[in-house]
């Protein structure tokens, strides 16, 4: 098949749907597919930082990078353009696939203007909560050929917008295991941060819609109960890292802000830590909870969105209701002090993450692309 993946951003840009992308682009291609990637030339939208190259190449995979253009009155929510873009999906006309990784309701309206002309299929991956607010939306994505839900719960949110079931397809997103299977547990990585007390991981966007102030308020509570607490920040700052900084100084928190880590370095983290966190007041289907698991991490998150379809509340993690610091600092507590519940917890939830593979999140693609290519 010839494939276009399009996405707001594509590694070396940090975030969990780039990960997704570049692991599917590479493992399609593998698969004999031919592949490419349009993406915009950002590595941050907040701050608005850029990627030098405009093309190149990944693992095989063609790599076109478009700039991309601030709006006017919304370059602090990192809404943006890429023209050029929509210029180069009319041009060409190679590809019998154009999946869409986010929605963008400009660029996808040309590429269906596209498949009037050209013959295309169009598939779009929301990554976001299946919440539309608007029936023009809804009826838009009905017009698509084939939209891929990350759980369960967002295939019956996008049925009940009326889209035809038959279009929707639920593949979740997948992790390498096998680089958790060869990683070695290792007490190197508190050493040489200096954790002393016990060791909380968020990894993620330092962003206020990821709950990252009330897992502050929540350490803050809890480090009465059970003693100093160390909170590491793993990812890119959206523009709350000083803020926050701030607010663990004022509760007595001490909080490390890593920015981004190497993958091997994160799960170094993970294996480590005493608990992961996601405290997010809005998710799709987190990898980084899959990726937790897998390492050994007992997992407390907030019940939201997809979440709730990988942890079961007290047999894979610990769910807690968003936005509230004395929820969340029960259940930190409640991992730290009994180490029977954290062993529990944690090879329960092994046994769940191993079964979402990247693989075969890229074999259900695959049949996806291939049944939808066979109605026309």
């Amino acid at each position: 098949m010839r494939i276009l993946l399009v996405s707001r951003r594509y590694p070396p840009a940090p975030g969990g749907v780039e990960y997704q992308l570049s692991e599917i682009a590479r493992r399609l291609t593998l698969r004999g597919h031919k592949v490419a990637v349009y993406c915009s030339d950002l590595y941050s939208e907040i701050p608005f930082r850029r990627l030098a190259s405009p093309k190149g190449y990944d693992h095989g995979v063609i790599v076109h990078r478009f700039k991309a253009i601030p709006i006017p009155g919304r370059r602090n929510l990192g809404t943006i353009l890429a023209p050029n873009m929509l210029a180069a999906l009319i041009r060409r006309h190679q590809f019998e696939i154009i999946h869409w990784h986010g929605l963008n309701l400009v660029t996808l309206s040309a590429s269906l203007l596209l498949r009037r002309v050209q013959r295309c299929k169009i598939v779009c991956t929301l990554h976001s909560d299946p919440d539309i607010g608007h029936p023009l939306v809804a009826r838009f994505l009905g017009e698509l050929d084939g939209l891929v839900a990350l759980t369960e719960f967002e295939r019956i949110a996008l049925s009940n917008l009326s889209i035809d079931d038959s279009k929707i397809a639920v593949i979740p997103n997948g992790i390498d295991s096998d680089a958790f299977v060869r990683y070695e547990k290792t007490s190197d990585f508190r050493k040489r941060l200096g954790i002393t007390g016990y060791f909380v991981l968020y990894s993620g966007r330092i962003d206020a819609r990821k709950g990252c102030d009330i897992l502050i308020e929540a350490v803050s509570e809890a480090q009465r109960e059970i003693g100093r607490c160390t909170i590491l920040f793993a990812g890119p700052d959206w523009g709350s890292t000083e803020y926050l900084r701030q607010l663990s100084l004022k509760k007595g928190v001490e909080a490390i802000f890593s920015g981004n880590l190497a993958s091997n370095e994160l799960r170094s983290a993970m294996m480590s830590c005493d608990v992961f966190v996601l405290p997010s007041y809005s998710e799709s289907f987190p990898v980084s909870i899959l990726e937790a698991m897998m390492a050994g991490a007992p997992v407390v998150a907030t019940s939201v969105g997809g979440v709730p379809s990988i942890i079961q509340d007290g047999v894979t993690g610990l769910l807690t209701s968003p936005g509230d610091p004395h929820g969340l600092a029960k259940a930190i507590c409640r991992v730290v002090q009994s180490k029977t519940l954290a062993s529990y917890l944690t090879a329960s939830a092994k046994k769940v993450a191993g079964k979402y593979t990247i693989e075969n999140t890229v074999e259900g693609l695959e049949r996806f692309y291939n049944q939808i290519l066979a109605r026309s």
